[in-house]
Order: structure tokens, then sequence, then C-alpha cells
């Protein structure tokens, strides 16, 4: 497979090197030689130019891609590519329709996708085949995170479930224990898929490996109500969180709104500080401001006098979601300070969510993280389903697929599925007859059924094989 990629900032490289750890061939196109310069290491095809230029796309090797990624830092410009990327693939290949080539589209602005105030899908128009706009991913996984704040790393899997990755505590009553017998220990608890260790790297479980201090464990849920388990598990303790929390967010942004859309849905007290005046009155004048449990401040979010008033110390969540990632690390880390048990913040610079999961006095979450895993669920679409890689195990790949009458799993057993296809099935999504869908363990199921949809843990250096294996 050959993929090009427009935008060679922290997304597009992200991609890019994902994409080349799968073995895939990867072309870069920016217009910077300052970013063509940084992705230097990726062992890519680097091209200094504009993806809305012929000769670019012609040097990129349009007429033998497969997928383009319009991943610049303008969502107009990604937008208009789509259409000008297909005419001059169709101009080089011969095909009319351009179908031989699959296009993505990255947009920041979720208010492109509303149809009222647009020109209608833009799928239809823009010819793009996947629209990537990452914004309620980001919301929901910092959400969930905050549930359990000692939690590492907390993941969203397919529509009901969840992945936790999370290191082993010295005071962890799992240490001596093997991964098969953690329910003999914890009954209930999710189990175990994947598991790194400090010496072997990430890898799937085969229900042998001794648990050590250390080691990172890999869980999943179907539900978020198994965190408190899983923590307690590891030898963590998180706080009691109400069931409707009070909530501070600094920053009336897109991310900002959308957070606090969410916790007022679940009957939370919510109050929004936003520094600049426009923006706070947009947020007042907006549906979501009419909700009588919403309170919004125009003010500085680092004066101290303000903080006092508000009682931040009370809150039960706070969130930074500022555009400013510094002002956001500061925001999240007085929070603290001041005695709040549970702090969120929004980051771009990847480097810096690194950095502040190490102090580890907050939860943060990485937007251009978030969208990069977007992107590539969007590329391997030719499997329908999810995709979800796992920034802890890099090594360890999620994925799903559902089954179709001619695949040649329909009619076996999860032992025989996992068997013919190298991975670990987790889940199994089934409707039963009245048409409701139940999320069911490998234990729960006899055979595998047409429509059933299938959730896998492999390794990344596998996907090739079982991407193949599911399409037959």
């Amino acid at each position: 497979m050959r993929v090009i990629i427009a935008g060679a900032g922290e997304v597009g490289r992200g991609v890019a090197n994902a994409l080349r750890q799968e073995k895939r061939s990867v072309a870069l196109i920016d217009p910077k030689p300052s970013a063509i310069n940084e992705s230097q290491s990726l062992d890519c095809l680097l091209v200094t130019g504009s993806v809305l230029s012929r000769d670019s796309l012609l040097r990129a090797g349009i007429s033998d891609a497969e997928i383009i990624v319009m991943a610049t830092n303008n969502d107009e410009v990604n937008l208009l590519a789509c259409a000008f990327a297909k005419r001059v693939y169709s101009e080089q290949v011969g095909d009319r329709n351009a179908a031989g080539l699959t296009v993505v589209a990255v947009i920041s602005n979720p208010n492109l996708l509303n149809t009222d105030r647009g020109a209608g899908p833009l799928e239809k128009w823009t010819r793009a085949d996947h629209i990537v706009c990452s914004s309620d991913q980001i919301v929901e996984q910092l959400a969930a995170g905050l549930l359990a704040p000692s939690i590492d790393e907390i993941l969203s899997f397919g529509d009901k479930s969840w992945i936790s990755a999370v290191n082993v505590t010295s005071k962890s009553a799992l240490i001596g224990v093997s991964t098969g017998d953690v329910t003999n220990v914890f009954v209930d608890i999710p189990l175990i898929y994947a598991i790194s260790s400090e010496n072997d790297g990430g890898r799937l479980t085969d229900g042998s490996e001794i648990i050590k201090e250390g080691d990172i464990l890999v869980f999943v849920s179907r539900s978020t109500s198994k965190f408190n388990l899983i923590t307690k598990a590891v030898g963590r303790i998180d706080p009691e969180l109400p069931e409707k929390p009070l909530v501070a967010i600094f920053g009336a942004t897109q991310f900002g709104n959308k957070l606090a859309k969410h916790y007022l849905e679940i009957g939370s007290e919510v109050v929004v500080i936003e520094p600049n005046l426009d923006h706070a009155n947009e947020l007042v004048g907006s549906k979501i401001g009419m909700n009588k449990r919403l309170d919004v401040i125009h003010g500085d979010p680092q004066d101290e006098d303000l903080l006092r008033e508000l009682g931040i110390d009370n809150q039960d969540i706070t969130i930074a979601a500022l555009n400013d990632d510094n002002l956001n690390i500061a925001i999240s880390m007085r929070a603290k300070d001041k005695g709040v048990a549970r702090t969120g913040l929004l980051l771009k610079d990847r480097a810096l969510v690194e950095a502040v999961q190490r102090i580890g006095v907050t939860r943060p979450i990485s937007r251009r993280l978030v969208t990069v895993t977007s992107i590539l669920k969007s590329i391997h679409m030719n499997i329908p389903g999810t995709y979800q890689s796992i920034p802890t195990l890099p090594e360890i790949i999620s994925m799903s697929a559902t089954l179709n009458s001619g695949n040649n799993l329909v009619g076996k057993t999860v032992e025989e599925a996992e068997y013919k296809i190298g991975s670990r099935i987790v889940l199994i999504e089934k409707e039963d007859d009245d048409g409701v869908l139940n999320v069911l363990t490998p234990s729960q199921v006899d055979v595998l059924e047409v429509s059933d949809k299938i959730y896998l843990f492999l390794e990344k250096t596998d996907l090739k094989r079982v991407e193949k294996s599911l399409e037959n």
C-alpha cells in the first residue's frame, strides 16, 4: 500500500511514522522546507511543495497511490485538495471516477460537518472518502480518563467498551500471579490481553505470564464501572467521585464547550472561565448557555482572587481547555496544588503530554495523537470496523471487523478463529432475536455467526496478514 500524506506537521509525521512501522510505502508533501527537514528520519519520500500542485502530486507518486491523507493545518485546503487529487489521479491512470484512490480529509472545525450550516455532506462535494474530525473522540477520551486518573491510559474500544493500560505498583496483589489467574484474585475483573515488561516489551498474553512490579497490563472492560476494580488490583486508589461532580472548565473553546455539554448532560454543575469576552458571550448565547446549571465567567484563569471566589478547591474536576499549552499546564498544576482531586488538560504538543505524564499530577490528552489515531482508523477502513493503536504499548494494535456471509471465520469457535488469524479475540458484539446489541466476552460465545462484530488484539507486525485474513 502506497500512502501520500499532505502536511508534514506533528499529525502528518505521526501518521507517517505509524505507517512506516507497518512497512507501508509513504510520501510526505509540505511547502515548508523546515517541516521536510524535520521528517528526514522517517524513511519516507519527501516532497517540498503544495498538495494543490499537480507537479507535487506527480513527484509524490500519485499514480501508484492507494490512499492520500490531507493533513495540513488548513481545513479549507484539505477539503479542496480532495477533489484536486482525484482529478490528477484520474488523468494519470485513466480512472474517470478515481475509484482506485481513497482520500482522507482532516478538519479541526466540527461546524463544517453541520449540514444545517454548510452545503450538505462534505463527502458529497469534496469527493473525500473519509472526513476525520476528532473533537468528539478527544472529549470522550478525556472524560473517561478523569473517571480513573490513576489508570495511565484509557481508550475507547468500539461504542461500549474500553481499553485500560496501567502500571503495576509494589502494593499490587497481582504480583506473582499469572495473567490467566487474575480472576481468581479479583472476581469480575476484566481480562488482561497484553503486557509490557521492562525487558520483553509489549506482547499479547497467553495466560502464563507472571506479573511483576513495573509491568504494564492492558485490560479490556465492557463498562467504566470496572475502572475502580482495575486500580485496586494494581495497588492504586482513586478518590471518590460524586455521581454529579462539580466541574470547572477553563476556556470556552471548541473543546471546552463540548466538555461543558458532556457534564451538563450527566447533571453536573459546571462553571466555565473564559478570558476572551466575545467567546464567553458566544457560549452564553448558545443552546448550552441556556442550561441553568451552567455559569460562564469572563476573567483571567490565573487570577487568584477569582479562583478563590469560585471556590476552586471545592471542585471535583477541573479541566484546562484553552488554546495555549503552557497556560493549560500552569492552570492544571495550580488546581492540583489547591486540592482538586481530578485535573485534566488538552495539549497540542505531544512532547509536552509525555512530560506532564512523567510529573504525574494531572490527566493530559494529546489532541494531535487522538487525531493521528482517527486518521489511521480511516486508512484501515478496508476492514469495516475500528482501529486503535495503544501508545503505551506501541507494539500492539486493537481493531474490529464485522463478519460477512463469505468470511471463513463464520461457524468457528473463538479458539479456532484465533488460531486461524493469529490474534486474540477480546469481545464479540451479537444481536439477539429482538435486535438488541449485546457485547459478550469470548467465554460467552459458542460459535461466530454472520454479522458478528469481533474485537481483536494483535501485534503490529501482523497487521497486514490479519487484515488479509479478515477480508476472506
